[in-house]
């Protein structure tokens, strides 16, 4: 664990969104979509205050979230690269599953125990999230197993 890993965790600082407000957009726009197909102005809106209480997010030039989700035009360039990875992610499990059998230890591509930077993040990012969001019984169980 790198100093500056450790401080951020000692004091528990959010990590910062290093995109474009317009990237972030597009990233709260598709997580809305994902839990919800269908498109309501509601949960975007908070969706977004969600995120942004566990990311520090920069949205100038706009005044705040719904400004930019006004204004601003989503930018899906991560969105894209994030889903190709879990694609190619889900790949590489289905080909362990394929080879070894269904319940095969599938390392650092198994999320919920790869000890890799990525994978902590994730959880931790989902844990924080939690706060926020109510989660089905069933998977608040696992989170809080995280």
């Amino acid at each position: 664990m790198s100093f500056l890993s450790f401080i951020m965790r000692a004091f528990k600082l959010k990590p910062s969104w290093n995109g474009t407000p317009e990237m972030f957009l597009a990233l709260v726009l598709d997580m809305q979509h994902r839990n919800n197909p269908v498109y309501s102005l509601s949960e975007v809106l908070q969706w977004g205050e969600v995120m942004q209480k566990v990311i520090n997010v920069k949205l100038a030039p706009f005044k705040n979230f719904p400004d930019l989700l006004q204004n601003g035009i989503p930018d899906y360039t991560l969105v894209q690269k994030m889903g190709n990875k879990l694609d190619e992610l889900n790949h590489r499990q289905e080909l362990k599953k394929a080879i070894y059998g269904e319940h095969t230890d599938l390392g650092d591509d198994d999320i919920m125990t790869s000890s890799a930077e990525g994978a902590v993040f994730a959880r931790k990012m989902v844990k924080d999230l939690s706060k926020y969001i109510d989660f089905p019984e069933e998977e608040r169980k696992n989170l809080d197993k995280l």
